[in-house]
């Protein structure tokens, strides 16, 4: 059955560039800060929402004109440890303790291509701060003692790779992911022994094929299509992780306190992102088309989409997974960002530049299709001609008088045979196996 979905380069670009907008318009600066918090409308930006808000930029491909202030501030904001061979990065409720969930995210936006210039020392210090904060496990929770948890460890990877640290805890984490997977399905869930989720193995199967040989192509395959057996167009969160929630014991300057971390999770644009970023499931799809297509439905005026437990409020966690799978999938599928997809069938789509006439890919398939007919169907068409001119010249010279029934019956005997050769031609067996061979 032929599928009309479509993706359009045009569509898809525009709305990237109406979600970096949104944060092109918030962007705040206060003293000695300079960038987003976690709610888009709140004037003190936080370290978190700020190198989350960065690195969309870098994942649209676009340069953030003020992208030097919030390098500044972030770096700024790095906490060493006492003896200085490490540092973290604090939340704005963790009143400078550093925890693993701030870290690895300015970790990715310091790490992205441009950005960070003269960072390097803050980049550094970070790597050996997220080393030395890894369980004797080998996953990692918001420090070194704190559960390790699937997404955190998923995070941490991906921040190390983008920094360019590879090494022993790139390798044990990876043994760790693998080993607390789901028995019964391809699938992570938040924690080891815990049911699988989308959310859960789509950050696992990022963090994992970014490690060559980490997974088989098999595997990779295998759960890339189980999530995409279990996302829905225009459905974006899953119930069970729409907002991960746990408590994070931290020291207040010597007084025990708890951070009650809260991290919306969007299943639905993550599921998208792991799936191209295996490269062994083919975009072609009808299904990612269409989750394209619900993306771009459900996006806001404002730019960015809605925050399930606080839809009226924009919010940088809001904005960039959107970003990440329309630019992941405009990356697989489109030639440039102006062009347009038309899926013929799973696997096959007609790729062509938005500016050609909109029949031109109807005027291909008339073409194409009617010289592949001829290209199969040449003897046949060639012997049912000498048929037709061998029955019908007889028949009009029986009509006129010319032929008696006798000769008109003889010269029927070449067309007869002609058919019968054709039937026979079309059914022919196809040449036996020499034995021995599979």
């Amino acid at each position: 059955m032929r599928s009309a979905a479509k993706l359009s380069g045009t569509a898809v670009t525009e709305s990237i560039d109406r979600a970096v907008g949104c944060l092109r318009q918030t962007f705040r600066t206060a003293p000695d800060a300079a960038g987003w918090y976690h709610y888009l409308d709140d004037p003190q930006p936080g370290i978190t929402a700020s190198a989350v808000g960065l690195f969309t930029f870098g994942l649209a491909g676009l340069r953030f004109e003020r992208s030097a202030e919030v390098v500044s501030y972030l770096t700024g904001e790095q906490r060493l440890s006492p003896d200085g061979g490490h540092g973290g990065w604090p939340v704005r409720t963790t009143n400078g303790f550093p925890i693993g969930e701030a870290t690895a995210w300015v970790l990715r936006a310091l790490s992205r291509p441009g950005i960070a210039l003269g960072s390097g020392d803050s980049v550094r210090l970070g790597i050996e701060w997220l080393r030395a904060q890894q369980n004797v496990d080998f996953g990692w929770g918001s420090y070194r003692g704190r559960p390790s948890r699937v997404f955190l460890t998923a995070l941490n990877m991906l921040a190390l790779h983008e920094a360019g640290a590879e090494g022993e805890a790139l390798t044990n984490a990876q043994r760790w992911l693998i080993d607390v997977q789901n028995p019964q399905t391809p699938g992570w869930g938040p924690l080891p022994g815990t049911e699988p989720t989308v959310v859960h193995t789509s950050m696992a199967l990022m963090a994992l094929s970014r490690i060559p040989g980490a997974l088989s192509t098999n595997t990779m395959r295998q759960t890339a299509e189980w999530l995409l057996e279990r996302v829905e167009p225009g459905v974006h969160v899953e119930r069970s992780t729409t907002v991960e929630e746990y408590d994070v014991p931290f020291d207040d300057a010597g007084t025990p306190a708890v951070f009650q971390n809260s991290l919306p999770h969007f299943a639905g644009p993550l599921a998208l992102s792991a799936i191209c970023a295996t490269g062994v499931v083919n975009p072609l799809q009808p299904k990612v088309f269409n989750l394209v297509t619900g993306i771009l439905d459900t996006q806001l005026e404002s730019g960015c989409w809605e925050l399930p437990r606080s839809p009226m409020r924009p919010s940088v966690w809001a904005v960039w997974p959107f970003v990440s799978a329309l630019s992941a999938v405009r990356g697989a599928v489109l030639s440039t960002p102006r062009s347009r997809a038309d899926l013929l069938y799973p696997g096959c789509a007609i790729i062509q530049s938005e500016d050609q006439p909109q029949d031109l890919t109807r005027q291909l398939l008339i073409r194409n299709a009617f010289f592949d007919w001829l290209r199969s169907k040449w003897l046949t068409l060639v012997l049912w001609v000498v048929a037709l001119l061998t029955t019908g010249i007889p028949a009009v010279l029986l009509a006129t008088g010319r032929f008696s029934m006798k000769d008109f019956l003889t010269a029927l005997i070449l067309p007869i045979l002609l058919m019968v050769f054709q039937y026979a031609w079309d059914h022919r067996r196809p040449p036996a196996r020499p034995r021995g061979n599979p």
